[in-house]
This record gives structure tokens, sequence and C-alpha cells, in this order.
């Protein structure tokens, strides 16, 4: 999993390094850097599973208002350390096998074709150390942005491959459809998942032109369209976990989105559950709700704020000066109903020691593409 995450020049995350957990939720107001932690953390493992050069818009379509240095992304996953700075004149490509001080670079918009034998040579920056350079892919990240409306819609999401589902749902009915025709063993499965948060659906099948219906305990046959936001969010989050695109890490905006505190709490167990079966998926996740913070360690939650300045502050809850004194009177969610967010600006912002401990890791060395 990744366990720690350095932003630099990413939208209101200005210079941020979090800890993470198998399990993390971010809480906090509106705007302020949620959802670009998500963005982040995406945008860097898609940046190590394919060419980062077709990135470099997206890189620099969020780079910090006024900011004068580059975007630099960079995580510990396991024992290994990545990092990727935009728009840098040469770029490390991750290779698959083990070379012993070697690295293969590439100037910008160039192939990958340079082999040395070493990295010292005329013209890369002072910054760059001599990484060594192994199999250099994150996981799979799977950023869920769903839509009911999309949800909704009996089309395929792909044209290449009906069983894929797009990030805002698009597909949800094809996707299923194969998915109950391929593996009816776990379709049976997201459906009994499915009543653990939605008590009153009995049955999920399909028309000949594969769209879903619904069969509940008050009627059967109901449409998409006949049944709640809820519902159908939660079936399109379990559709994207044991899809085919299966999930390295999940990344969930929102996650109490058009759900019941009773449901909230039980989406998390749910959750949990899941990742028991699948030990390899982490779940990051933004909220608003103190009932799912409940069912959270106090250690996998963030708490978010803006500083004066407009930038993103982030603190685990545990970091409160007074955590200590009420951890065993309150639940998390009442930590942070009476904690708040604004202390968390309190604190010295990690800066350049803690993005060391990624970026310039000596045992390890750092992967960059």
């Amino acid at each position: 999993m990744i366990s720690q995450f350095s932003i630099k020049n990413f939208k209101c995350l200005r210079d941020v390094t979090v800890n993470l957990q198998r399990f993390t939720v971010f809480v906090g107001v509106n705007g302020s850097g949620k959802t670009s932690f998500l963005q982040a953390i995406d945008l860097l493992c898609r940046s190590f599973r394919g060419d980062p050069n077709e990135l470099n818009a997206e890189y620099q379509q969020h780079r910090s208002y006024g900011a004068t240095d580059e975007v630099e992304l960079a995580c510990q996953w396991g024992d290994r350390f990545f990092r990727y700075r935009s728009n840098s004149s040469l770029f490390i490509q991750p290779t698959f096998g083990r070379f012993e001080n070697q690295a293969v670079f590439r100037a910008a918009g160039q192939p990958w074709t340079r082999e040395l034998a070493h990295p010292g040579i005329e013209g890369i920056p002072d910054n760059w150390k001599p990484w060594q350079i192994s199999e250099g892919i994150l996981p799979n990240p799977v950023w869920l942005r769903l839509d009911p409306n999309v949800l909704r819609i009996s089309q395929a999401g792909s044209t290449v491959d009906s069983r894929i589902m797009q990030s805002n749902g698009h597909g949800l009915h094809t996707a299923t459809a194969a998915m109950s025709l391929e593996d009816p063993d776990l379709w049976l499965v997201l459906q009994e998942q499915l009543r653990q948060i939605v008590p009153s659906i009995r049955r999920l099948r399909h028309t000949p032109q594969q769209e879903l219906l619904f069969d509940t305990i008050n009627g059967k046959g109901f449409k998409a369209h006949q049944v709640s936001e809820g519902t159908l969010l939660t079936l399109g989050l379990l559709a994207a976990i044991h899809g085919v695109n299966k999930p390295g890490i999940l990344l969930l905006d929102d996650l109490d989105r058009a759900l019941h505190p009773k449901a909230q709490r039980e989406l998390i167990d749910l959750l949990r559950g899941i990742q028991k079966t699948n030990s390899e998926i982490q779940i990051l996740a933004s909220t608003h709700s103190p009932y799912m913070l409940d069912r959270m360690k106090p250690n996998e939650i963030q708490v978010t704020t803006l500083r004066d300045d407009g930038s993103t502050a982030c603190q685990p809850i545990t970091h409160h000066p007074d955590f200590e004194k009420w951890k065993d009177e309150f639940q998390p969610g009442e930590l942070w109903s009476f904690f708040g967010e604004q202390w968390a600006s309190a604190s010295n912002p990690p800066g350049e020691n803690a993005r060391a401990s990624i970026a310039d890791e000596t045992g390890a060395g750092a992967e960059q593409p």
C-alpha cells in the first residue's frame, strides 16, 4: 500500500505530506483539499502506469496558482519510493527487471533509448539522484466519481469491452449483465453485499437488452430511474470493486452521499470486510459524516483545513493537542465535531524534511517516470 504521500504545488496542496493507512478518510470543510488529495494520488499512479508525457498537460492544469516551481508528487509504496516532477528536462523510465547502477533517461519528447552506465551525465539537474531502476508500476487507481443520472443509462461504458464501467458509472448495466453471465457466484455476492446497505432489495436482474431491473420487497421490475440515488451509488461502488478493472487503490469522493446514517456505518463495515478478502486493495475516501468516522480508527482520519493564504493544511486527528485527554470519552466522529478543523493549520506544514523521507531516501532509491 501507499504509506506516505507528498504533494507540492498541486492546486491548494502547496506543500503537504500525509501518512496513509489501508483505509484512510479525509474530512474537512468544502474546498479544503479533500478531493485534491484523491486527484493527486490518481495522477501519480497513472504517471507510473503509462507515458507520463501524455499527462503533462494535466499536471500543468492543476499547478498551484502563482507557483514558481513545478508540480511534484512523491510516495512510498512498500519499500519503494516514487517521485514525479512535471516538466523536468530528463525523465527516468520505469523498466522491468533490475539494472545495477544503470538508468534509462530520455530528453523531454524523445523515445526511451539511452541506457547509461551511470546517470551522472551533462544536463541532469543537481537534485536528481543516481536512482537504481526496478519494475516501477504503482497500483491500479480507480477514482470513482459516480453520477446517479449516468448510472441510470443502460448503455455500454466502453466500445471495446462492455464489461468495463467508467468512473462516472457509465456502463453499469452492461458491466453487471456481463458479470451475471460470466461469474454467477460473484454476481450473487454483489447482490448480498448490496442488501447489507439497502435491505429492501431482493434481486437484481437484466432484460434481454441488458437493462438493470430491481426486485424489492415492494414490487418487481423497477428500472434504475425508479430506485433511490443511494441504491444506485452503492451498486456502482460494488460494481467497480468486483469489476474486471479491479482497483489496487480505490479513491472515493463523498463516500456518505445519499445514504442514511445507519447505511453509512454499514458501508464502512462492508468495505472493511472486502479488504479482508482482498488484501491488496487500499481505500482512500472523503466524507462529511461523523457517523462514518465513528467506524474508523483515529489514525485513519486526516483532517483538512485552509490556511489564511489559501493553502491546505492536513493533520491526523490524533495530533490534536487534546486528543489523548478525550480519546476514551468520545467516538472519532464526536471528536471531529468537538475539535473542528482549524486547529490543523496551527502546526507547521511538513515541508522539505518530511518530503525528503520519500524523495531522497538513499536505501531503496526512488523510481521516476
